[in-house]
């Protein structure tokens, strides 16, 4: 039997699961904090709904299926799609309404690196009236988790789709919107290309080479928001007004990882204003840690013209490979062993003692030298061993060795177990 598994899916070992564990309790601890109330969408939808968000087109990027009644569905591509269809089929929800949502998602993609098949997200989304206040609280809560994660290297770079079209309108006189669109593509691409072979791609459908430089010299402004905001409304463009605002808002709440980039489009069929993504400094073959922005055009399709909506997706295998390159601080665990055969139900009771105190904690299942278990106990990466010998269980005492010191002392298990979890 072939036990291999189909490409780009891959099991997630205890080394990994541990990590992705860290990101979802940040999600989860940011998510309470920010009061963005926790659920999760349904894995299947009808392709209908699926379809919403990028059109027919995205069939060949998502598993699509007919079921055993011949209806056309898909499993979720992301969180976005159901958390939207949710909130605008019900329209007695009280606004603005903040939910949260963490998952696994299915996408046909080419596996590469941080990237895979079946993989799982991490989702922040508001949807009520229009606010510059709801994109700073996105961007505020998505932030937090970064700090909660140790991830300290990381820049936010935000844009805005409307500053963008209202330049390439007024500056460079491209009014025809489809022109329009394609040519902001070109923005999308810069991390990908050359502005030699942009030019040569833009010049092949029609524009003309000066066109494109000055598409690229606007793409070029970034730093921080003060700066490209000054540069930006040299350019006069009135659109830019909510970047103003954002700005103010994101330093008063002490968001400092932030730059400002012209060159941030995004999902351009899909976003409708304020868009951002997170990169790794350290590690920017990972691409995106998570992005987002708004998107007012998805809930008019579900039949929500009243509602507006922003939000922002990351992805927890790629997090946690961000962590993993960081360096990763040991997690608590002590380690019982027992100096003799006929010791076994004073470890029991130690390591009940330790459990119930919320210490993770583990035991040898064999009749082993205690050498052998402490070598264990350190292939573990235990950071405390609750060591019982006949002289301690005599005394009711244990010996509590701090595995990264080698350091220990003789004392009652109480007093062990306090100084464990003070440590």
């Amino acid at each position: 039997m072939d036990l291999s598994l189909p490409r780009g899916v891959d099991d997630i070992e205890p080394d990994r699961y541990a990590l992705h564990s860290r990101v979802r309790a940040a999600f989860e601890e940011v998510s309470k904090l920010y009061n963005f109330q926790l659920m999760e969408p349904a894995s299947l939808e009808h392709l209908g709904i699926l379809r919403a968000k990028s059109g027919e087109a995205v069939d060949k990027e998502i598993y699509a299926f007919k079921d055993k009644g011949g209806r056309d569905v898909g499993l979720r591509f992301d969180m976005t799609v159901g958390i939207a269809r949710y909130v605008c089929s019900r329209k007695g929800l009280r606004l603005p309404v903040k939910l949260a949502a963490a998952g696994g998602i299915w996408r046909y993609d080419e596996p590469q690196y941080g990237r895979y098949r079946w993989s799982h997200q991490w989702d922040l989304e508001i949807f009520g009236p229009p606010s510059v206040e709801a994109d700073a609280e996105v961007l505020d809560a998505s932030s937090a988790m970064l700090g909660r994660l140790g991830l300290s290297d990381v820049t936010i770079k935000v844009g805005d789709r409307r500053v963008v079209e209202s330049f390439i309108r007024r500056r460079i006189g491209i009014t025809d919107d489809a022109r329009l669109v394609d040519f902001m593509r070109a923005l999308d691409k810069v991390e990908k290309k050359t502005a030699e072979e942009l030019t040569g791609e833009y010049v092949a459908k029609g524009f003309s080479a000066g066109e494109v430089r000055e598409l690229l010299d606007f793409g070029r402004l970034r730093g921080k928001p003060d700066e490209v905001l000054s540069k930006v409304m040299e350019s006069g463009e009135d659109a830019a007004k909510d970047l103003r605002a954002l700005a103010d808002m994101l330093d008063s709440r002490g968001v400092r990882n932030v730059e400002y980039n012209m060159s941030i489009v995004r999902g351009i069929d899909y976003y409708t204003g304020v868009v951002f993504e997170a990169t790794d400094n350290r590690n920017p073959r990972l691409g995106s840690l998570f992005g987002g922005g708004r998107y007012d055009a998805l809930p008019r399709m579900f039949g929500r013209p009243d509602l507006s909506a922003t939000g922002a997706a990351g992805g927890i295998e790629r997090m946690a490979l961000s962590i993993a390159a960081q360096g990763r601080a040991p997690g608590l665990l002590a380690y019982v062993a027992v100096a003799g055969g006929s010791l076994g139900a004073q470890a029991s009771r130690a390591r009940r003692a330790l459990m119930e105190a919320g210490i993770p904690c583990e035991t040898s299942l064999q009749g082993r030298p205690l050498s052998k278990q402490l070598e264990d106990a350190s292939r573990m990466g235990a950071t405390w061993a609750v060591i019982i010998g006949e002289r301690e269980a005599k005394a009711g005492s244990v010996t509590l060795r701090d595995m990264r010191g080698h350091s220990e002392e003789t004392m009652p298990l109480e007093d062990a177990v306090k100084r464990i979890s003070r440590a």
